[in-house]
Parts: structure tokens; C-alpha cells; sequence
């Protein structure tokens, strides 16, 4: 786990979570948020991730995180990205 990042859960109903993201976003981060959404989808298939509490993103972290969300989203859930970063987490 990294020390400057911390993801919040929160199931907003029996069908949907918010996850609020904080701190610095880099490798061991979207390890640690890949873990997180495994989980949630499991769960429920609406996840939300809001990227407002986040400091700074590392590209590496990105090159990690967005193949895998890529294939969640397409395979079992609907992930919506909002806040601040959210451009960035956009899977083309």
C-alpha cells in the first residue's frame, strides 16, 4: 500500500459505490485500485471513482491502471471517473 494514497468506499446503494481517491496516484496506487474495484464489481456493477482528492498522477501509475479498468468496464461493470482528473483516466 502506498503511504500517500488512501481510497474511500462507500456503497451508495445495492447497486452502485463511490470510491474517493486521495493522495499521489502512481504504480503501487493503481495496484491498490485495481484491488479495490475487483472487489466492488463483484458487488454491484455501477462504480464511481471521484478523482478530486487526488495531489498528483504519475504516468506509470495511468499505464498500470487504465488496461485494467479498460477490461472491467467492458467485461462487468459500468466505471464512471469524475472530478478534477477524470480526463486523465479516460480509456480512449
Amino acid at each position: 500500500m502506498a503511504k500517500n494514497f488512501r481510497v474511500c468506499a462507500k456503497e451508495s446503494s445495492n447497486q452502485s459505490i463511490s470510491l474517493q481517491l486521495f493522495g499521489d496516484f502512481d504504480a503501487s496506487s493503481a495496484c491498490e485500485l485495481i484491488n479495490v474495484l475487483d472487489e466492488s464489481v463483484k458487488k454491484t456493477s455501477k462504480v464511481a471513482i471521484d478523482t478530486d482528492g487526488l495531489k498528483t498522477i504519475n504516468a506509470f501509475g495511468l499505464d498500470v491502471f487504465l488496461p485494467r479498468m479498460s477490461w472491467l468496464n467492458n467485461t462487468r461493470g459500468d466505471i464512471e471517473v469524475t472530478g478534477r482528473f477524470s480526463g486523465v483516466f479516460s480509456v480512449e
